[in-house]
C-alpha cells in the first residue's frame, strides 16, 4: 500500500485544477481542513498525522481525494462524508447493539 492516492484523473498544471462537475461540491485542502478545525476546537493539529487520517479515510471511501495543489496539498471533496461517516457509526452501533442482545439474551435462556 502506498502512502499516497493515486494520480487524479487529468493532469494539472501547477494550479488547482477542478473538475466542472465539483463547483457545487464541498472540496477543502488539507491545510484549509486542518485551520478549520484549529478555529472551532481551538486544538492544533499534527497536519502530517491529520493527512493521513484523511488517506485513510479516502482509501475506505469516506472522503474523496480530487487533485494535489502546486504546494503539495491534498484537495478534497467532502460533499458525501457526513453521510457516509454517519452511516458507518450507526451501521457499528446496531452492529454493537445486536451483538449486546444476542449476549443477554443466551445469558437468560
Amino acid at each position: 500500500m502506498t502512502d499516497r492516492p493515486p494520480s487524479p484523473p487529468a493532469p494539472t498544471t501547477g494550479l488547482m485544477t477542478v473538475d466542472s462537475s465539483l463547483e457545487s461540491s464541498i472540496v477543502a485542502t488539507t491545510s484549509q481542513l486542518a485551520e478549520s478545525i484549529e478555529d472551532s476546537l481551538g486544538y492544533r493539529l499534527n497536519v502530517p498525522v491529520f493527512e493521513n487520517l484523511l488517506l485513510e479515510l479516502d482509501r475506505h471511501g469516506y472522503v474523496d481525494w480530487v487533485t494535489v495543489t502546486r504546494t503539495g496539498d491534498y484537495v478534497w471533496d467532502l460533499s458525501e462524508s457526513p453521510n457516509r461517516i454517519g452511516e458507518a457509526i450507526a451501521t457499528a452501533v446496531v452492529d454493537r447493539l445486536e451483538s449486546w442482545l444476542a449476549s443477554d439474551a443466551d445469558g437468560h435462556e
